[in-house]
């Protein structure tokens, strides 16, 4: 499985963009807008219970009711402490976790898993470890290789930060945000084998040396690495395939459909060029849940297993567990892909749809207004966008106020009706 190496950072008014490489190749893109995200600890109070289905309905301070299961433990009108296993996307409430995990580079630990205490359990390869003696129901799992006085001490520091999520809890008012990592906080927990952090401005280089000793600060490095470029191409419906030939992907409610388009080729020569691409944008753009994948049909049985078999072992590489269920009798190939965080496509697009949404075009915005005044500061930027885009930003006060902090005064806002994405106007003082 391929290790990320190195992160591209990059927070501006409204939104962290990270960029995720392995080997010089952008693997992962993730686009962070706040709210709630998965591995956040949350104190939630249940609305509803239904014991048919086996599910608890948690206000957790979002739009929608989280999701927990195992409703028979819990009472309507309950609080008690969740941990967000993947976020809420659009319609449908985040899923929840009754059990807790506090997750370091060296280890994963659970302050309490009840009587499901299991001895410590270690990726291959890892030195056997003898943790101090564990209280009833904690558990640990190591995750990168150190020295025992390295595990102990990074034990020492999880349970540290559990007892401050527990002693908030007592005296916070459901719903409550307890423990909520940053997006560069989040990147190096998920990504243990990171060796180097670049952000791109300077103001966020502090955190990031304080989770990352030896992060540099480069000016533009989100631009510069390529990864804004890939951030848009990852939100296109289409994708050439090399050779020759398209992909077409598709984000519904229910699925995600991707269509190879072999663009005159075999089929067994298109469809076995397409895997790898299919793997790789399906890791790029954040698709989950249940994917079809359309590969130009075939008759022959030895091409069909050949193609599964290829497949498999380029889903293989992704570190968020994906299985190929198989071919459904019209040829279509089942993915099923864990879900962690909203896809590009549901934080970027306009819901069901194929182009950019107002939102997405007016924090772009900002960011051409705080470009523009680095380039020359005796000028006064001003942003004109269609009122869709403007009224979207003006929903955003906190937004706004951190652009007008950078900015040195108030973001000029311009609504006129006809304009596609933006325009940056200069005027004098």
């Amino acid at each position: 499985m391929t290790s990320i190496d190195e992160i591209v950072f990059s927070a501006t008014p409204g939104e962290s963009r990270l960029a995720l490489f392995s080997g010089g190749v952008i693997r992962e893109l993730i686009v962070d807008r706040g709210g709630v995200a998965a591995g956040d600890i949350i104190l939630g109070r249940i609305k509803g219970v239904n014991r048919a289905s086996g599910a608890a309905f948690v206000d957790i301070g979002e739009a929608e009711l989280g999701v927990l299961a195992a409703a028979g433990r819990f009472n309507e009108g309950q609080a008690l402490i969740v941990q967000v296993a993947s976020a809420a996307r659009p319609g449908k409430g985040a899923q929840l976790a009754h059990e807790v995990w506090l997750t370091g580079p060296l280890l994963a630990y659970a302050p309490d898993r009840g009587h499901r205490n299991p001895p410590v359990a270690a990726p291959p390869g890892l030195t056997d470890w003898v943790p101090p003696a564990l209280d009833p129901g904690e558990a640990v799992v190591p995750r990168l290789a150190a020295s025992a006085e390295q595990w102990e001490d990074a034990l020492a520091s999880l349970r540290r930060q559990w007892l401050d999520i527990a002693a908030a809890a007592k005296t916070a008012t459901a719903p409550a945000r307890l423990f909520a990592p940053t997006p560069l906080a989040r990147a190096l927990a998920e990504n243990p084998r990171v060796a180097r952090v670049t952000v791109a401005e300077i103001r966020s280089l502090p955190e990031a040396n304080r989770l990352f000793a030896g992060a540099t600060c480069q000016a533009g490095a989100f631009d510069r690495s390529g990864a804004a470029e890939t951030l848009d191409q990852a939100v296109e419906a289409r994708v050439a395939l090399p050779g020759g030939g398209t992909l077409t992907i598709e984000e519904t409610a229910a699925f995600t459909t991707i269509d190879v388009d072999g663009g005159g080729r075999a089929a067994s020569e298109a469809n076995l060029a397409a895997v790898s691409v299919i793997a790789s944008q399906i890791r790029l753009r954040g698709l989950a849940g249940h994917i079809l994948v359309d590969f130009i049909p075939t008759k022959k049985r030895l091409a069909k297993a050949r193609l599964l078999n290829a497949f498999r072992q380029a889903l293989s590489d992704d570190p968020t567990p994906t299985r190929v269920t198989g071919m459904t009798p019209l040829g279509l190939v089942e993915v099923v892909r864990d879900r962690r965080r909203p896809s590009l496509g549901e934080t970027m697009l306009a819901e069901r749809q194929s182009r950019l949404s107002a939102e997405t075009i007016g924090l772009a915005g900002l960011r051409a207004l705080l470009r523009a005044v680095e380039t020359d500061p005796t000028w006064r930027p001003v942003l004109v966008a269609a009122p869709p885009v403007i009224a979207a930003l003006r929903c955003r006060p906190a937004v706004l106020a951190d652009a007008a902090e950078r900015l040195g005064c108030p973001a000029i806002l311009r609504e006129k009706p006809g304009v596609e994405h933006y325009e940056i106007i200069l005027e004098k003082p």
